[in-house]
């Protein structure tokens, strides 16, 4: 340990020791896969809000978008941090009282149960349920952020880094749930405000000329660097792609199990508005970090990778005090995230996969709600180690970036919820058939477009997973017309 570390060190030790702490406080909360997966609906609506605000952003945010913000310029900015938020908050704004309603009157606690109850067919609990499986590589990304920063500011070895993250945090959800989560995100929102100022105000004497000198700046880094489009990009060629494909994404993203399912935290509508406020209110604070990518680029020698980007910066750009600050925040950032994930992931398979199994072979439902907690702690243990090899690998050999990888996969989970979800919400006469053709229509587009290299386009997930969602959106229609057309009766949407 040396001088440099040393404040770092200190801090680190703190943050953990608060977690602990929390996580012994709310152990004996999480008595039932309830008040596991949703808590026990006595937080106040504001902190939810919090807690949804450090899950949209994440370390994603903080740490590896800004690589590709640093690698494309300015068009980044805009994709990432302008259309895709738009998005977020019209998604929000327009589902999250109504999939808040509705999982009430179900008395469900994951999207995928929520979607089976919705059209009355276990099965699509468990299809939803499998395909959630895609978010694990959502927490490969995290993981490999958050080591990547420790292993640059506290100057550990990689490994030890990614196995201190995967077996902290998936130890602290193991015996906390969600009570925990959302408490742990309340100090996790509050630091990554600190650490998002901080980071935002470190560039201000690259605006010495104004705003105008700023980008004069970009432009001298190249051709298109300071554009809104970059045609020289892989994700931001044109308006398509930096506008309609991150605005759509950015709308199915509140699919997300650790997103959407936030309302049902909830305990009445009138939470639900303080909770969006917040939400939205300190998320586009957190997004507005997106341009220490910039930053990076004007100020840092050389060439980096992406993923390594804001931890060199984070190294050179601060003093060892505010150094430790920043790690602590891009730690908050991707704890908060990826306690979310791991949270939802383990109530999905205890709830939906092993309930649905063990309802259909006989099993009292008393024994069945007993067995939940500990199905979804076992599976919890199960996921430690699969996540840990996939992010050593992303970390040793990325693709451009582990964000590659991350959207690739969870692009398509959300893109193959959304019509379902939606139309579950707002249609009374879409049936379970045509709710799973439109997933399964989806998964097809999505990789099929990717894997098949299908247009130049193949290359940014964004794009394969916009028609995917079109195409999505285009069976539910079609399947709901029909219905309407031979008179069928609509059923209750709650």
């Amino acid at each position: 340990m040396t001088s440099g570390t040393l404040i770092p060190w200190a801090l680190f030790f703190l943050y953990v020791i608060a977690i602990a702490g929390l996580t012994s406080w709310n152990r004996r909360k999480a008595s039932s896969i309830q008040s596991f997966a949703v808590g026990t609906r006595t937080v106040p609506p504001f902190f939810v809000g919090l807690s949804l605000a450090a899950n949209m952003t994440s370390v994603a945010t903080f740490v590896i978008n800004p690589g590709l913000v640093y690698a494309y310029g300015w068009a980044g900015v805009v994709g990432y941090g302008m259309a895709a938020p738009a998005g977020i908050f019209l998604g929000l704004v327009v589902m999250s009282k109504r999939f808040r309603r509705i999982g009430d009157s179900y008395t469900v606690i994951t999207v995928p149960q929520w979607v089976g109850q919705r059209y009355g067919d276990r099965r699509l609990t468990v299809f939803f349920a499998l395909i959630s499986l895609l978010q694990v590589t959502f927490l490969v990304l995290i993981v490999t952020a958050l080591a990547l920063v420790l292993q640059s500011v506290l100057q550990v070895p990689l490994l030890a880094a990614l196995i201190f993250v995967v077996l902290f945090t998936f130890g602290y959800i193991l015996l906390g749930g969600a009570s925990v989560h959302v408490w742990s995100n309340t100090v996790q929102a509050l630091t990554m405000i600190v650490v998002a100022v901080l980071l935002i105000a470190s560039g201000a004497s690259l605006f010495g000329g104004g705003l105008a000198g700023f980008f004069e700046r970009l432009a001298a880094v190249g051709p298109h660097y300071a554009s809104i489009t970059n045609p020289d990009s892989l994700l931001f060629r044109d308006l398509f792609e930096v506008i309609a494909a991150n605005f759509v994404i950015g709308v199915a993203i509140i699919m997300q199990p650790h997103i959407i399912s936030k309302a049902l935290y909830l305990r009445s509508e009138r939470d639900v508005n303080v909770y969006l406020a917040t939400a939205m209110v300190v998320g586009t604070l957190f997004t507005a970090v997106l341009v220490t990518g910039l930053y990076a680029r004007l100020t840092l020698p050389g060439v980096l990778l992406p993923d390594r980007v804001i931890p060199t910066y984070i190294v050179e750009a601060f003093t060892p005090g505010l150094r430790a600050v920043i790690m602590l925040g891009v730690l908050a950032a991707g704890f908060s995230t990826l306690e979310g994930v791991a949270l939802a992931l383990s109530s999905i398979f205890a709830a939906d996969f092993y309930g649905t199994w063990a309802r259909r072979a006989g099993v009292s439902e008393e024994e069945v709600r007993t067995r939940l907690l500990k199905v979804g702690r076992l599976f919890l243990v199960a996921l430690a180690p699969v996540t840990l090899a996939l992010a050593w690998w992303q970390a040793v050999r990325p693709s451009l970036s582990v964000a590659i990888f991350t959207q690739n996969g969870v692009y398509a989970l959300f893109a193959a919820t959304f019509a379902p979800v939606a139309f579950g919400i707002f249609s009374r006469r879409l049936t379970a058939p045509w709710a799973l053709s439109a997933a399964l229509t989806a998964l097809a587009v999505h990789f099929g477009m990717y894997y098949g290299k299908i247009t130049p386009y193949h290359t940014n997930p964004a794009v394969p997973a916009t028609f995917a969602l079109l195409a999505s959106l285009t069976v539910a229609t079609t399947g709901t017309l029909l219905a309407r057309r031979r008179g069928e009766p609509a059923g209750s949407i709650g």
